[in-house]
């Protein structure tokens, strides 16, 4: 039988490629925890198609070439259909479940979620808590999410996490934009303390976005017994690389910022917990250019030693 030498090629090509690296959630060294809904978009009167984005971008990410020798795997953790029925009592079960994981899968090192809508940061930060007391988060947005509804939602879940936290809580939000938000939203959290930092503050602090790092210092310095997480709503960056999403951002970040403060996150405070939320691959381009812009963040993510 002949060989097809292309096909032959492509399939050698793969023991390059992250795909080649996959495993059981067990032995991997990195997890991808997938909340593949977007109920927590729609009750937010945000556009479907949200629940399409973790598989999309692993569709990619699993296609570039890994160069060190981590193992990955993934796990579903939504259900739509719960979330429909009783929306309160399925954020519930997701804690339950991260919980177990977190107990269960003691190999793992860095933890990559991908939404969904935002919401599904709420049950990540629930189930963190129980571990660590001493939580900041760094949520990258063009929105605030402190909304104050009655129901939750994609737009509630630091409000939410801010009156039911046990220890401190720091939440620093970039690239907000003012016409984005409610002045009942901007409300302070209680206890929580919030720290904000608009996208004209940004331009104006790294003098157009060239100086970012120091900004970054100056704003997030490293503190021991700390649990950093990295949080990136899509709608963050800017129309030009991000048409994805529900909203998108007619003058939103610049890749590079974004693209420094991970490498800020990953190298100086040692975060292990990053969030990636509705991307929503409907909207997107034919060469799929948002999926792309955000699995080179995650790339970066898993293209660095965990020694």
């Amino acid at each position: 039988m002949k060989i097809d030498s292309i096909l032959h090629n492509a399939s050698t090509r793969d023991r390059e490629r992250i795909i080649h690296h996959k495993t059981m959630p067990s032995e991997a060294d990195m997890l991808f925890i997938k909340s593949s809904s977007d109920i927590g978009a729609i009750r937010n009167a945000g556009r479907r198609g949200a629940n399409f984005g973790p598989e999309a971008l692993i569709a990619i990410v699993k296609k570039l070439a890994l160069h060190t020798r981590e193992t990955w795997s993934e796990i579903e953790l939504s259900d739509s259909q719960l979330e429909l029925e009783d929306f309160d009592f399925s954020q519930k079960k997701y804690i339950q479940k991260l919980t177990t994981l977190y107990e269960t899968y003691h190999r793992a090192q860095k933890f990559i979620y991908l939404g969904g809508g935002h919401d599904h940061i709420y049950p990540v930060l629930k189930s963190l808590n129980t571990i660590h007391k001493k939580i900041v988060v760094i949520n990258i947005d063009a929105h605030l999410d402190t909304r104050i509804d009655d129901f939750h939602n994609s737009g509630t879940p630091f409000r939410q996490f801010a009156n039911e936290f046990e220890g401190t809580f720091k939440l620093i939000q970039l690239g907000i934009h003012d016409f984005a938000n409610s002045k009942s939203t901007m409300n302070e959290l209680g206890s929580a303390r919030e720290i904000v930092a608009t996208y004209d503050d940004l331009r104006h602090l790294t003098i157009n976005f060239t100086q970012n790092r120091k900004v970054f210092e100056r704003m997030i310095p490293y503190e021991r017994d700390t649990l950093y997480i990295f949080s990136l709503d899509a709608d963050a960056l800017e129309a030009g690389v991000m048409e994805g999403v529900s909203a998108v951002n007619h003058r939103g970040l610049p890749y590079t910022f974004v693209d420094e403060l991970l490498n800020y996150s990953i190298n100086n405070l040692r975060v292990k917990h990053f969030g990636f939320y509705e991307y929503n691959p409907i909207f997107d381009n034919l060469s799929q250019k948002g999926a792309r812009i955000l699995s080179s963040l995650i790339y970066q993510i898993m293209d660095t030693s965990l020694t």
